[in-house]
Parts: structure tokens; sequence; C-alpha cells
């Protein structure tokens, strides 16, 4: 035979479910945990994106400080300033600092740069004659604002008795548009390779 018994909560009446407030509680509860993950996730990439533009802007300033280097290291005959009578003859200056550098390169070839106060980047410029470059090509990231470059060289001139070298101070800001705006200062010194004659 069987029985017409049924079971009854203790908690709930005959009928068990949820009541229509017990609904609106957990939709609103999930949509504001739903709502600050979503906002925090925005958040998050949109910093993540900010980073790695600043590091991309930052890895293109220290490539073109290597650059530099590492022509002045297999270089020649460095001539601080823009004055003088040729580029490809040796010129100190140890005290006062210089925002152009010429120098001879391994194969003989004038190299210079300089800082573009106008547009505040570093070019570079093979195309150099005399007391004259011209060709000038930028080597900085236009995110970069350079506002400091100088050189301060030592023992340029050949049989002085010392080893010629440069020290290179940069100075400047990364960051425009989206990325937030950074100041930098760099200094390295460069040492020719070149024994001294």
């Amino acid at each position: 035979m069987i029985s017409d018994f049924t079971y009854q909560s203790p908690k709930r009446g005959k009928h068990a479910g949820f009541t229509v407030l017990e609904m609106i509680v957990a939709l609103g509860l999930f949509t504001v945990v739903v709502t600050v993950a979503v906002g925090a996730l925005t958040a998050l990439g949109t910093a993540s994106g900010k980073a790695q533009s600043a590091r991309i802007v930052m890895d293109n300033l220290n490539f073109s400080v290597e650059n530099i280097a590492r022509s002045m290291r297999v270089g020649t005959a460095y001539h601080c300033g823009s004055g003088g009578t040729a580029l490809s003859d040796p010129q100190d200056c140890p005290t006062s600092g210089e925002r152009f550098i010429a120098f001879l390169d391994s194969q003989s070839r004038t190299v210079a740069f300089r800082l573009n106060e106008s547009e505040g980047r570093i070019e570079k410029s093979t195309n150099c004659s005399g007391a004259l470059c011209s060709d000038w090509l930028g080597i900085t990231d236009p995110a970069l604002t350079i506002t400091e470059f100088r050189f301060f060289v030592t023992g340029a001139e050949a049989g002085d008795g010392i080893q010629p070298k440069a020290l290179l101070v940069i100075a400047g800001i990364a960051g425009k548009k989206d990325i937030e705006e950074t100041t930098f200062n760099l200094q390295t010194l460069i040492t020719q390779r070149l024994l001294d004659s």
C-alpha cells in the first residue's frame, strides 16, 4: 500500500522556494560585485597599457644612449662643441659642457650628435663636412622631451697623455598624451677604446 505521507521542512512551509524580496536582494548583491570587478579589471588594463607605453619610451631612450656610447667608444678625434675650424679636429670641453659632439667613426667618417632644442630630441648626422653637418635624423621617441644633453670631454688632443673620454649628461621628461610624465636624469662615461697615441 502506498502512503500519502509528504515530508515538510520545519523552516519552510508546504510550498518551498525563494520570495521576490530574496531574489531582489540576491540580484542587487550580484550586480554590485560584478560592477566592482569590471571596474577593477578596466583600471588594471589601463594601468598596464600606460606602464607598457612608458617602458617602450624608456627602452627607446636607453637604446639611443647606447647607440651614442657604442659609436663613440670605437670613434676617435672627439670634437666637443660646434665651434672650431673642422669637426674632425679634436677639441676638449671639460668644464662648460656642450650640446654638440662630433668624432671620426671606425670608417673615418665624421659623425655628430646634437640636441634639437626646439623639438626636444637628440639628433644624429653622418653627413658632415668641414665645420657643418646636414641631414639630421631624430633618434629619440617623440614621447621623450630632452631638456639637457651635454658632453664634457677631456683628453681629445692626441699625445696629451690622457685617454679620451666624454661624460654624457641627459635629462628630460618621458611621457605625452596617455603616458604619465616622468622626469629622468642619466649620466654615462664613454671612453675611447683605442689607446691615445
